[in-house]
């Protein structure tokens, strides 16, 4: 069993192992430490309807630099949502060095069952509850339905697992500072 720091370092590693596979398909992400868990979030620009239509939208890059030490032991992740972009995930989980997946969850289980084999992941469910709770899961990566986010990251953060969340945290902006308080 290591320690906080290893682990929290292990997952920094990881999340910077995928970040230009992700950063290729959607733009940019960033990760945010919110208490002793970190929460990867995509950014996607910062257009607005309200600005006068003269004003262009400025996407803007986020460089991510973190030292880490290296890890002994794999990060394990659970990936919930076996949909599209859960599949897009596990993809990058898997080419990622020092990242293991060992549980997937998906509310169609025949979904979670072609994701397991396809990836060589050893366990699948259909409940997100048991990725979340499963001891051994170092790290969650959130790929349900937007309106699932808000919850699964609250019950990642009482279970005391990492969090990677696809956009958007929530469906409001309550929700969104509920989910990130």
């Amino acid at each position: 069993q290591h320690c906080l720091c290893c682990t929290t370092a292990a997952v920094a590693a990881a999340l910077l192992a995928i970040h230009d596979f992700i950063n290729n398909i959607f733009h940019n992400f960033k990760m945010v430490r919110l208490g002793s868990a970190l929460i990867a979030i995509f950014v996607v620009g910062s257009a607005s309807a309200f600005a006068p239509a003269s004003q262009h939208a400025v996407r803007s890059t986020h460089v991510l630099q973190m030292t880490t030490t290296e890890a002994k032991d794999p990060v394990k992740v659970g990936v919930i949502g076996c949909g599209r972009i859960g599949i897009v995930h596990l993809g990058a989980i898997n080419k990622a060095p020092g990242v293991v997946p060992i549980v997937v969850s998906n509310p169609t289980v025949s979904k979670a069952e072609d994701a397991a084999k396809k990836f060589g992941v050893p366990k699948f469910t259909g409940d997100a509850m048991e990725v979340i709770t499963d001891p051994d899961v170092d790290a969650v990566w959130i790929c349900s339905p937007s309106q699932f986010h808000a919850d699964q990251i609250k019950a990642c953060a009482a279970n005391g697992k990492h969090v990677f969340c696809e956009k958007p945290i929530a469906t409001d902006l309550a929700e969104t500072v509920e989910a990130i308080n």
